[in-house]
């Protein structure tokens, strides 16, 4: 198993160590949250972003003249928010691996981010990235992500 594993959906990012037993019989592997290693970076909406009234855009109109609200389209804005979400996410998990010390590492992440956020990730992560699997895990507990990283079905 990989000394780090990093768990991370587009709104969260949670890093994790892998800790091997010692020569201690009574020791177990297992993991531990890194301190301060808990993100959360909400992706925005795009309400917000469009404008202050939810699904209203203005209407272009003459110069000088105040006009009148339109219904507008988003035009791939949801897909322009959520790369920037994932850029966000991917850099942020550049800098946990690159505070390890750019060890092999582990990214487990949902199915449906989990390609472009390989390629969204910095050359350096990239490159000591080992393995990778799908899941959301971000809110499991320990004791959960123990049983399922360890002794279930982590794979490439």
């Amino acid at each position: 198993m990989e000394p780090l594993i990093i768990l991370s959906n587009l709104g969260r990012v949670r890093a994790l160590a892998f800790r091997a037993a010692g020569d201690d019989p009574r020791q177990q592997d297992h993991l531990s949250e890194i301190p301060n290693s808990r993100v959360e970076l909400r992706p925005q909406s795009v309400t917000k972003v469009v404008t202050d009234q939810a699904g209203r855009a203005p209407q272009s109109g003459p110069v000088g003249l105040a006009g009148g609200m339109s219904f507008g389209e988003m035009h791939g804005l949801e897909t322009e928010l959520e790369k920037q979400a994932l850029a966000r996410i991917a850099m942020e998990i550049g800098d946990r691996v690159a505070e390890e010390g750019n060890p092999r590492w582990h990214l487990v992440a949902p199915a449906t981010i989990l390609p472009a956020l390989q390629k969204a990730l910095p050359a350096e992560a990239r490159k000591t990235l080992a393995s990778t699997s799908t899941g959301d895990l971000t809110k499991l507990p320990i004791a959960k992500l123990e049983a399922h990283l360890m002794h279930g079905s982590a794979s490439k």
